[in-house]
């Protein structure tokens, strides 16, 4: 039924508006701001470096790239929401280890599959770190933690991002493979977990990023070593792992990222759109002096070498959780 006086809206008329309709869709769906899902606190490592990269893709993309902090369940929430969310192109997932590779091999209930719930752009950076310790514990090296940790077995105590993290599972790793014990304090994040080491709450972190660069200049942590293959740029006078003298670290290595994904299903077209504009911004100069200036290493790799690291990682991941060495509860 249509009022008085107008006249009625004819099939063929609505066939005429619909290119139309269809267009102003189209162009209001370009406008939309896109959203940048962040499943960690702000002031992570993952949230730096998402910040960063979306500097970048905002104008690669020509629309506001939105930076969102879900966070919560060992980054799961945020996870799930953005597979929740209109597969349209216009939400990205900031990634890491405990995200891709930790979560799914440790709860049968993550509420996703990495290897198949994830279209892969990309890691964007790669960062090392250090293993620090409480600046009044008695231990100079890792050789003299290790003895310390035997003359006092059960005493020592570390910090990580929360039970089930990358960082409580490598550290387990590690511990495993140095031979000796502590005893595992969860905190809500790296900031939380830097603060507990620097109070003296902790004995030692594995695992410790940029932030730490000041606490370790001024004396209130020590840095023991490097934790890779090689020294780090930001602390240059800590030996590498591979420096320490100790023969389960000489091939040893931990050097956490940030990668970048769409959730699978996003149409073709939308997905190179957001291709183009991560390849874009990847190879801006200014992102890769940012990233360094945080502590990063840009890596500018590609989908599927994401993919081969996140499956390595998962089978990694797996082997350490049947051994029974780590404790979920």
């Amino acid at each position: 039924m249509h009022e008085p006086g107008t006249p009625p809206v004819t099939r063929r008329a609505l066939l005429a508006l619909a290119p139309g309709l269809l267009a102003a869709s189209w162009a209001f769906a370009q406008q939309r701001p896109y959203t940048l899902i962040v499943p960690t606190p702000a002031g992570g490592p993952i949230d730096r470096v998402a910040r960063l990269v979306a500097l970048e893709l905002s104008p690669a993309l020509g629309q506001p790239v939105v930076v969102d902090n879900r966070i919560g369940a060992a980054g799961k929430i945020g996870v799930q929401a953005a597979l929740r969310a209109p597969r349209d192109g216009h939400t990205l997932i900031a990634v890491s280890p405990s995200i891709t590779s930790v979560n799914p091999a440790i709860d049968k209930a993550a509420g996703y599959d990495p290897l198949t719930d994830f279209d892969t752009l990309g890691i964007a950076a790669t960062n090392a770190g250090v293993f620090a310790v409480r600046a009044d514990l008695p231990v100079a090296s890792m050789a003299e933690l290790v003895r310390h940790a035997k003359a006092h077995p059960g005493q020592l105590t570390y910090g990580s991002f929360g039970v089930g993290t990358s960082l409580h599972l490598q550290s387990e790793e590690l511990l495993q493979a140095l031979g000796i014990e502590a005893r595992h304090i969860p905190y809500k994040g790296e900031a939380q977990a830097m603060n507990a080491l620097v109070a003296g709450e902790v004995d030692m972190m594995a695992y410790v990023t940029a932030p730490v660069v000041p606490f370790v200049q001024n004396g209130r942590l020590r840095a023991l070593a490097a934790t890779s293959s090689e020294r780090w740029a930001l602390l240059p006078q800590v030996p590498s792992y591979a420096e320490t003298g100790l023969p389960a670290l000489g091939a040893y290595r931990y050097r956490s990222w940030v990668g970048f994904v769409l959730p699978s299903g996003t149409p073709a077209a939308e997905r190179q759109r957001v291709l183009d504009a991560w390849r874009t911004a990847m190879a801006s100069l200014a992102l890769r002096r940012a990233l360094e200036a945080q502590g990063f290493e840009a890596a500018a790799g590609d989908g599927a070498e994401m993919q081969r690291t996140v499956a390595a990682e998962l089978e990694r991941n797996r082997r350490l959780i049947a051994s029974g060495r780590v404790k979920l509860d």
